[in-house]
């Protein structure tokens, strides 16, 4: 077990996966993903495991997938008794470790907080969750307040028929939405 630098704050860490339960009597956990790049847990990457505002620094000593799942041996913990500990735990790491993805993706932090406009300039309002799909993720999108008036979010496929620009740069996304959607 190891530790981070101690100048991170609590925001400079992205959650990349959950503990769900020991797997076998070896020590080994399941941890449900949530990243679609398994890179970010190879032998020798540290986690930050989160749980009832207990934090622990763990080394990944061994991977591999099951299903869905990614199964992690880390250093340390040997015994299902030992595993079962972990359960519920949220395994994050520092933004600053974080693997750069493939050109056009994105980390949820990333969408998150983003400008909606559309193509002929009007703003729409801010992306307030990613939601997870099978085919593809939806971004849901709340309008600003305004007055007495008070729109409902409304929800746009995160497929590139609708989505024609991400900028970080400038916090924007840029929309060509079907009549309808709104």
């Amino acid at each position: 077990m190891g530790q981070f630098r101690g100048s991170e704050k609590p925001g400079d860490f992205i959650a990349v996966g959950r503990v769900t339960t020991f797997q076998g009597k070896r020590g080994e956990v399941r941890v449900l993903p949530f990243t679609d790049f398994p890179d970010q847990f190879l032998p020798g990457s540290r986690l930050r495991a989160t749980k009832k505002g207990r934090t622990e620094v763990l080394e990944i000593e061994g991977v591999r997938r099951h299903k869905k799942f990614i199964i992690l041996k880390f250093a340390g913990i040997h015994s299902i008794d030992d595993a079962e500990l972990l359960r519920g735990a949220v395994l994050e790491v520092p933004k600053s470790e974080l693997l750069p993805l493939p050109e056009g993706h994105y980390y949820v932090f990333e969408i998150e907080g983003l400008k909606v406009v559309t193509t002929d300039g009007r703003y729409i309002g801010k992306v307030v969750r990613v939601i997870s799909g099978n085919a593809n993720d939806v971004y849901e999108v709340a309008p600003e307040l305004s007055g007495a008036s008070r729109k409902k979010s409304i929800l746009i496929p995160a497929v590139k028929e609708m989505v024609k620009e991400i900028n970080l740069e400038l916090g924007t996304m840029i929309v060509d939405l079907i009549p309808g959607l709104e």
